[in-house]
């Protein structure tokens, strides 16, 4: 039976090259698109023996999930925090979330942009995503009821609205950070945050 300490530089060793392979494939994201990644490439990059890739990971769609975990996580919270605003303090709030969302996508456009492309292309990426979906647009549609009812206003197809409001996020967001950089982040705030506001007190 291995010792402790053998089983420990064992772990070690195994969460060092996983941790290797995010890297490289981080790196590369920034570098080509979904459909021009391979599993060779990404572990020349890493420098380990391809054959240690599936001791990790069953697939490129699975290595892109785990990479961009951090990042979906991190979106996630801004939305918390939209979701939390109230129409007294919307505007303010709002810009805040938003500015919180641009610079993830700022630190991690490739990564999401490369999760985007493999869920349109891997059924299993697309059902690991749909989730996600659903909870980003469940908290945006909370926050559109919470604010017309404090407004005395009848939400108009709150469901729908809250997806479209993501989706041109997703949209917008990937278009301006998902290689480099089109606009400046305040530019990208200072867009969305006017749209989100306009639909939220018109």
């Amino acid at each position: 039976m291995p010792s402790a300490s053998t089983q420990t530089r064992t772990r070690l060793s195994r969460e060092r090259s996983r941790a290797r392979i995010v890297a490289a494939a981080t790196e590369l994201v920034r570098e080509r698109s979904y459909a021009e990644l391979n599993v060779g490439e990404i572990m020349d990059r890493a420098g380990i023996g391809r054959t240690i890739f599936y001791r990790h990971f069953d697939d490129l769609g699975q290595l892109l999930l785990t990479t961009g975990r951090e990042a979906i996580e991190e979106l996630y919270e801004t939305q918390v925090e939209l979701a939390s605003t109230r129409s007294g303090d919307a505007t303010e709030a709002i810009h805040e979330a938003i500015s919180r969302a641009v610079a993830v996508y700022m630190e991690h456009g490739p990564v999401i942009r490369a999760v985007v492309e493999a869920a349109a292309a891997d059924q299993l990426v697309a059902a690991g995503q749909e989730p996600l979906r659903r909870r980003f647009d469940e908290l945006a549609e909370d926050l559109l009821r919470a604010t017309a009812a404090e407004s005395g206003r009848e939400p108009r197809d709150p469901a729908e609205t809250a997806r479209a409001l993501n989706l041109l996020n997703e949209s917008y967001l990937l278009d301006a950070f998902g290689r480099e950089p089109r606009v400046s982040a305040e530019t990208a705030v200072r867009t969305l945050t006017g749209i989100w506001v306009a639909v939220i007190n018109p």
